[in-house]
């Protein structure tokens, strides 16, 4: 997991005129570090509403491997009021990417919601989650994945689906679109099952859009 980095109270100084000068200086660019080198990219992941801990921990690192990037926890928000729609019990997903977009911060390629409460878009009847290529913003549900069955075995089903569903939403932000390959990660999914059998990778075609993505 990423840790969080805590700025330090400054110390107060008398400035010298070395001091004026460096603070005229333009600053370098965000995406350097102090020492000049490129930062890696990084996607936020943020819990909207009451997510388990575990399901989060668990997900981060499989989302590194399968993006190449570092992956970071981000604070978490509170589901918007205005997303639920009571006549159908769920919540509109695009309303949750619309709170993501006031909660992204510029030095975050991505950012990923993951709720655990029923989505839906109009015209469906449930999504597992959405993506926003325009706003690199992405988000998903844990509420539809669970197994019949606990134990480890349901357990490991279960994080297995969450992180195919987060690699295909985030996939959609990168602006990759569906797939008609039933094995290809970006497959559409209409059932849990389709979602297993799908798993986590990309197609090799899939594959070479999100490299050229990543380049962008």
């Amino acid at each position: 997991m990423g840790g969080v980095a805590r700025a330090l109270p400054g110390c107060l100084m008398w400035a010298t005129a070395a001091a004026v000068a460096a603070a005229t200086e333009t600053p370098p660019p965000l995406a350097q570090t102090r020492a000049g080198m490129p930062q890696s990219p990084v996607i936020a992941v943020a819990p909207l509403g009451d997510v388990p801990t575990e399901a989060i921990d668990a997900l981060l690192p499989l989302l590194r491997e399968a993006f190449d990037r570092d992956v970071v926890l981000a604070p978490g928000l509170p589901l918007p009021p205005a997303a639920y729609d009571p006549l159908r019990r769920q919540h509109l997903s695009t309303a949750f990417l619309d709170a993501l977009a006031g909660a992204k911060r510029p030095g975050w390629e991505l950012l990923l919601g993951v709720a655990d409460v029923d989505l839906f878009v109009p015209r469906l009847n449930f999504v597992f989650g959405e993506g926003d290529p325009a706003r690199g913003l992405a988000v998903f549900s844990l509420a539809r994945l669970r197994p019949a069955h606990a134990g480890a075995g349901g357990d490991t089903l279960f994080r297995r689906r969450a992180s195919t569903e987060a690699i295909h939403e985030l996939g959609h932000a990168y602006g990759l679109g569906h797939c008609g390959d039933p094995h290809c990660v970006m497959w559409f999914s209409n059932t849990v099952a389709e979602s297993d059998r799908k798993g986590m990778r990309f197609c090799r075609a899939h594959a070479r859009e999100l490299a050229r993505a990543r380049r962008r």
